[in-house]
């Protein structure tokens, strides 16, 4: 009785992958085709696109970490309309073996999809090695240190675009992006004007576990893939060090050109919130694993009127754009007199 059972759940949760990723409904004519080395085919349903874009588009596909699953894509499809969720850049279809890209009326730079086609090749990265990571009980889920009930399993049948973040589906897709996909510089000057963390490489579910620095979870795809994760793109959460009236400590990643910026909010129990203020550091080969931000830049009255601060940090490596923001804290400055450095 437990096997039938067992049996009727897996049946429930799989069949809807076959009405759910089908083909992407195209009837008309492409405009323009090209096809890789690797057997896939690229085409244009979108004016703006023609064969030398569809081949620059090709070159951005394959900037992304890949081995013999590459030569099980079919197709990479771009159309010049919208998708139903007009927001929605690209789609994979597993029962095809296909990705289509939307909007290509407005996105007419093959540069322009670059994240986009990292994330869509991690649904067929995902795939491929580990089908079963849609499952509320995949090893996948286990190593990657995630309970079951922090996320939607209904996105085959019951879609909604709020839930995005935490569909299974989506969240390897963006491990894969962030341990696999293709990376690029980011200038020291996008530092200062906050560009660089706007625009930085993020898993888009900033509430799980850090995949960075899951060496579990590496392993694990590293065994079952047969691609190495290049260890020059892991980064760890700060974790504060030590604090007091002029300094606040980090610990970091023994990793050179991060850049880290410190955001502080200072409060008044029962009070508003002061102005906020930002802090940098951009490590270098001598920073090691400590970052320090000095706080004699701020006004000593707010500290002095202040009963608490609240502080959080954004994360960009400079060498890769990948990043995050961590979880904000709240420091009791009362107790601020009985820190030491």
């Amino acid at each position: 009785m437990l096997k039938l059972r067992q049996f009727f759940i897996i049946l429930v949760l799989t069949f809807p992958i076959l009405i759910s990723f089908d083909s992407t409904g195209i009837n008309k004519k492409a405009i323009a085709s090209y096809q890789s080395p690797e057997g896939i085919q690229f085409l244009s349903y979108s004016e703006e696109w023609d064969q030398a874009k569809l081949i620059d588009l090709y070159q951005q596909l394959v900037k992304n970490k890949h081995g013999k699953e590459i030569y099980s894509l079919q197709e990479v499809s771009i159309i010049g309309g919208t998708h139903s969720s007009s927001f929605t850049k690209g789609s994979y279809h597993a029962l095809t073996s296909s990705i289509t890209l939307y909007q290509g009326d407005t996105y007419t730079n093959p540069t322009d999809y670059a994240e986009t086609l990292s994330h869509e090749y991690g649904h067929h990265f995902a795939y491929f090695y580990f089908p079963s990571h849609h499952l509320p009980f995949s090893k996948w889920l286990t190593v990657r240190g995630i309970e079951a009930p922090e996320l939607q399993w209904d996105a085959f049948w019951n879609y909604n675009e709020k839930f995005h973040a935490y569909y299974p589906q989506e969240i390897i897709a963006d491990d894969y992006v962030l341990l696999y996909g293709a990376t690029h510089k980011v200038e020291v000057d996008d530092v200062y004007s906050n560009e660089a963390f706007y625009l930085r490489t993020e898993h888009e579910n900033s509430q799980l576990p850090n995949v960075l620095e899951n060496s579990k979870l590496h392993s694990y795809l590293e065994e079952e893939s047969g691609m190495k994760i290049d260890e020059s793109r892991l980064l760890q959460l700060p974790k504060l060090a030590d604090w007091n009236h002029s300094t606040l400590s980090f610990q970091i990643s023994d990793k050179p050109n991060v850049a880290y910026r410190l955001n502080l909010e200072f409060h008044q129990s029962g009070g508003k919130a002061s102005d906020g203020w930002e802090l940098y550091e951009i490590t270098t080969d001598e920073t090691k694993n400590i970052v320090n931000f000095s706080l004699d830049g701020i006004d000593q009255e707010v500290l002095s009127a202040s009963d608490y601060m609240t502080a959080s940090i954004d994360v960009v490596d400079l060498s890769t754009s990948i990043g995050f923001e961590t979880e904000e804290i709240t420091l009791d400055l009362s107790k601020i007199s009985d820190k030491h450095m």
